[in-house]
């Protein structure tokens, strides 16, 4: 019988497929918003777990625009204008709320690391995919960290024996850290062929372990900010997988060290 999670995995992937490839890139950016949404949401209710008020509407409408703004290269040369807009009008309101003024820092920093942690490294997917050849790369990569996940799972379960990061996720191992290393590389290796053909077999080995290690890194942060709200998952949203960040954390580390080697190659 197929579990929920293989299930949600059989059903979502068309779905991905249609509108990262097949749809015009502004699907997709619409696509990037309403999981940044749903990021936020999650972030601000561990924050509230941890006794902390979130101004999570106007959080979230301002990482709404975050987001929107890797989609219009011109917004996005305003970025100083942009976070001083930001960073004035979260004080402001706070400032001005019925709240007392005791917790004030942090619901101001709560709601400044939703939008920062899952708006801002939302967009650089919106990024990637809007740039030249933006589909190949953003497929590409999403096909290394699915690897890496997997490559990770499967070797760590049948070898892993030595701890990566005990405090932080008792279940990850230097083993299967190493095998989703391992088939992260062999993944960009070969698919490099048929999505990014400019990238040569060497230098696609080099990225794809780079984009594991962010991967795993991003995975680690988050199981640190789960682990610190004392909650198991960021939510429920997705049947078999928990919240959009259970699923999209290695992604969020993974697309800005992308986006950033495209610009430099």
């Amino acid at each position: 019988m197929i579990n929920k999670r293989v299930l949600t995995g059989i059903v979502l992937a068309p779905i991905l497929y249609v509108i990262v490839w097949v749809m015009p890139a502004a699907y997709f950016a619409g696509l990037a918003v309403l999981a940044a949404v749903i990021g936020q949401h999650e972030v601000y209710a561990m924050a509230r777990a941890r006794g902390a008020r979130p101004m999570a509407v106007i959080g979230t409408v301002l990482g709404a625009f975050l987001v929107l703004s890797f989609y219009f290269p011109r917004a996005a040369d305003n970025g100083e204008f942009q976070a001083a807009a930001g960073i004035i009008l979260l004080l402001a309101c706070r400032l001005f709320s019925p709240q007392p003024v005791e917790g004030a820092f942090e619901d101001i920093t709560s709601t400044f690391f939703g939008i920062f942690y899952v708006a801002l490294l939302f967009g650089f997917q919106v990024a990637i995919h809007r740039g030249p050849d933006g589909k190949y790369w953003l497929v590409l990569m999403y096909l290394v960290i699915w690897a890496s996940d997997t490559g990770a799972y499967y070797i760590g379960t049948a070898f892993g024996k030595h701890r990566l990061y005990e405090k932080i996720s008792p279940k990850k191992s230097i083993e299967g850290l190493a095998g989703g290393i391992a088939a992260s590389m062999a993944t960009a290796a070969v698919c490099r062929i048929w999505l990014v053909p400019s990238l040569g077999p060497a230098e696609a080995v080099l990225l794809g372990g780079l984009l594991a290690i962010a991967g795993a890194i991003g995975d680690l942060a988050e199981s640190l900010i789960k682990r610190s709200a004392g909650v198991k998952d960021s939510g429920a949203i997705i049947p078999g997988h928990g919240g959009v960040l259970d699923r999209m954390d290695s992604m969020l580390f993974a697309a800005p060290l992308l986006y950033y080697y495209i610009r430099m190659r």
